[in-house]
C-alpha cells in the first residue's frame, strides 16, 4: 500500500511556501494511521525536488512488513519524474533483472514505466494515455515534466485519487485529507480511467481510458460460467503472486456467495504458493452473516476469525470510520463499519493483504431491486441500472474500501473487478443474469460457477443481504443517533434537509433502488444523517461549500454536543 501527493505552483505562491504545503500534506495523509499499522516499517520519499514548482511524493509500506534496503519508491531523470501506487500485472516479463543495488520491484517498474514515456511522441498528456492504454493492473500514477503533472486513475478505479485548486496552487492525493489541510477547499476526486493535467492554468481532465459497453456475444449459461471460471481464476493467481512474499493473506468473508467464492479460489491458489489463508468475519453475535460464515469456514477447513460488536463498540467505531473514508454520507458509513473493523483486525492479525468480493452484484445482477425494475420497466432499463450502478463503483465503493484499508496499510484486491472478468461478465446477456421479473436472486451465472467450484448451494444460492443489513448494524445506528441528541424533534427545530446539504446520494439504495423495495430499509431517517454531517463538520472532514450549509442550519438551533464516544 502506497499514498501518493503532488503540488503545483501557478507562479503566484514561493517555492517555500510549496515546499511546506507538500510537507503538511505528506504528514496528514492518513496511510497507516491506526494503531495496528504504526509498528510497520516504511518509508516516506520525496527525491523529486521541488523544482519549477512542482512536487510528487510518496509513502510506501512494503508487502512483507520490513524496510527495503535501497527504498526507491519513484523514478526520475532529467526531463521526467514518476511515482504510483498499485500493481501492474503485465510487466514482469518486461523488466531488466534486478540488481543488489535496484532490488526493489517497485522502483524498478517506476524505471520501466518511464523509458516507456521516453520513447512514445507527443506532450505529456499524449504519452501517458498512451502508455496506459497498454497496462494491465491495480494502480494510480502521476508524472511530471517542466512544465506540467498529468495524473491518471486506472480504467476501473481500483485504486483511489483526488485534486483540487486555488488560486495560488493545485495539487493531488491518495485521499481528501492531505488538501483539504494543505489549504484547498473543494476537493474532488478522478473518475475510474480519466486523467487530469495539472498546469499553471489550474486543472483539466480527460477521458483516458474508454469504458464502453460490450456487445452480447454469450447467451448459453454454460459457456458463460467456463470463461468467467477460467478468468476469474486468473485474477487471483495473478494477484497473489504479486504478494507472495507476504506470507499471509486474508479474505473478508460475509457468507454470501461473492466472498466464500473468493475465500476458495484464494485458498486453492494459495496453498501452491506456500501462502496462509485467514477469513475474517463481522456482526453482532445473531446476525445472519457471522452464522453462515462460521459455517462456511468450518465445513471448507479455512482458518477463521469472527469479531463481535454490541452497540457500544459501533458507537465507537463511527468516528474513525467517518475519519477513514472522509464521508459522512449515511449509507457509505453504516457500509463501512463493518469493512473497517474486519481490516482492523485482519491489520492486528499481520495480514498486509486482503481479498474483497466487491463487484458483482453490479456486474451479474445481485441487488434484489433488479428484478423489479425488470418487471415494472423492462428490460432494458434494468441494463441502463446495471450499466450506471457499475461505472460508479469507483466513488460509491472502491473508494471507501481502499481508504480503510489505507489507514491500516493494508493491500485490498477486487479480483472480481479485474479487466478481464469485467469484460466477460458485460458480454454475458441479461437474460442469464436476472432471469424473470420474478427472480429476486439474480446472479446465476456467478452461481452457477460457485456450485462448479465446489460451492455448497446454501451459500452459492443465499439471497443477497446488504452488509450493514447482514451484520445487524443497520438497526443500531437510530439508537446511537438519539443518544447523542439527534432526534427527529432537532430536525424539525432547525429546518435540516439532508438534500439541501448535498444532493449526491452515493449507492444505488440510496439513488433509486428504495423505490423498488422496501423504503423503510434504505431511505436514511434526517435525524441520522444529520448526526452524521456535524460529526464530519466538527472534524473538518466537509468540502467548504458543504461546511458552509451545515453552518447555515447549526445557526438556526443549537446542534448537540456529540459525546465523546462517537469522537
Amino acid at each position: 500500500m502506497s499514498w501518493i501527493g503532488g503540488i503545483l505552483g501557478k507562479g503566484t505562491i514561493s517555492q517555500s511556501k510549496l515546499e511546506k504545503k507538500l510537507a503538511i500534506m505528506v504528514e496528514s495523509s492518513g496511510l497507516a494511521i491506526e494503531p495496528s499499522a504504526k509498528a510497520y516499517a516504511h518509508c516516506v520519499s520525496s527525491p523529486l525536488a521541488a523544482s519549477d514548482q512542482k512536487a510528487l511524493s510518496k509513502i510506501f509500506f512494503p508487502v512483507e512488513r520490513t524496510s527495503p534496503r535501497h527504498p526507491g519508491t519513484g523514478y526520475q531523470d532529467e526531463r521526467l519524474a514518476l511515482v504510483y501506487d498499485g500493481f501492474f500485472y503485465d510487466l514482469d516479463s518486461k523488466l531488466p533483472k534486478l540488481t543488489e543495488f535496484r532490488c526493489n520491484t517497485n522502483e524498478a517498474c517506476a524505471e520501466f514505466l518511464m523509458q516507456v514515456l521516453a520513447q512514445l511522441p507527443g506532450s505529456l498528456e499524449q504519452k501517458v494515455k498512451k502508455m496506459i492504454a497498454n497496462l494491465d493492473g491495480d494502480y494510480v500514477l502521476a508524472v511530471k515534466d517542466a512544465e506540467q503533472i498529468v495524473i491518471a486513475r486506472n480504467l476501473l478505479g481500483t485504486r483511489p485519487l483526488y485534486y483540487g485548486e486555488s488560486d495560488g496552487f493545485c495539487a493531488f492525493a491518495s485521499n481528501k485529507k492531505p488538501l483539504w489541510r494543505g489549504g484547498l477547499g473543494e476537493v474532488k476526486p478522478v473518475r475510474a480511467g480519466m486523467l487530469a493535467v495539472l498546469d499553471c492554468e489550474g486543472v483539466s481532465k480527460k477521458r483516458a481510458l474508454p469504458l464502453r459497453k460490450s456487445n452480447v456475444q454469450i447467451k448459453d449459461m454454460t459457456q458463460a460460467v467456463n470463461a468467467y471460471a477460467e478468468v476469474l481464476r486468473a485474477a487471483v493467481e495473478k494477484r497473489l503472486m504479486k504478494v507472495q512474499k507476504a506470507g499471509k493473506v486474508g479474505v473478508l468473508l460475509s457468507g454470501g456467495v461473492d466472498s466464500c467464492l473468493i475465500a476458495k479460489l484464494v485458498c486453492d491458489a494459495a496453498s501452491g504458493l506456500g501462502m496462509e489463508v485467514v477469513a475474517y468475519t463481522v456482526g453482532l453475535s445473531d446476525s445472519p452473516d457471522v452464522s453462515f460464515a462460521r459455517e462456511f469456514a468450518r465445513e471448507s477447513g479455512i482458518e477463521h476469525k469472527i469479531v463481535l460488536l454490541d452497540i457500544d463498540e459501533i458507537e465507537r467505531y463511527i468516528a474513525r470510520v467517518v475519519e477513514a473514508i472522509e464521508d459522512s454520507d449515511f449509507v457509505q458509513v453504516e457500509t463501512g463499519i463493518p469493512t473497517y473493523v474486519a481490516v482492523d483486525a485482519a491489520s492486528r492479525d499481520g495480514a498486509k493483504v486482503l481479498f474483497s468480493g466487491q463487484g458483482p452484484d453490479e456486474l451479474w445482477g445481485g441487488y434484489d431491486w433488479y428484478s423489479r425494475v425488470l418487471a415494472r420497466d423492462g428490460r432494458e432499463e434494468l441494463c441502463r441500472r446495471m450499466w450506471d450502478d457499475f461505472v460508479r463503483s469507483d466513488i460509491e465503493t472502491l473508494d471507501r474500501e481502499n481508504k480503510i484499508a489505507m489507514a491500516h496499510g493494508v493491500e485490498l484486491f477486487f479480483p472480481y473487478l479485474d479487466t478481464e472478468v469485467v469484460n466477460i461478465a458485460l458480454s454475458v446477456a441479461s437474460e442469464l443474469k436476472v432471469v424473470s421479473g420474478e427472480d429476486c436472486l439474480g446472479k446465476h451465472p456467478h452461481r452457477e460457477l460457485a456450485i462448479k467450484m465446489g460451492i455448497c448451494e446454501k451459500y452459492a444460492t443465499r439471497a443477497k443481504l446488504a452488509i450493514q443489513h447482514g451484520t445487524g448494524i443497520h438497526g443500531l445506528l437510530d439508537e446511537i443517533a438519539r443518544k447523542n441528541g439527534f432526534t427527529p424533534e432537532v430536525v424539525e427545530e432547525i429546518g435540516y434537509k439532508s438534500d439541501k446539504i448535498t444532493s449526491v446520494r452515493l449507492g444505488s439504495s440510496a439513488r433509486y433502488g428504495y423505490r423498488y423495495t422496501e423504503k423503510q430499509l434504505w431511505q436514511v431517517p434526517q435525524h441520522m444523517q444529520l448526526f452524521l454531517h456535524a460529526l464530519a463538520y466538527q472534524k473538518g472532514l466537509l468540502n467548504e461549500s458543504v461546511r458552509q450549509r451545515v453552518e447555515r442550519f447549526s445557526k438556526k438551533g443549537r446542534l448537540p454536543a456529540i459525546c465523546a464516544q462517537s469522537r
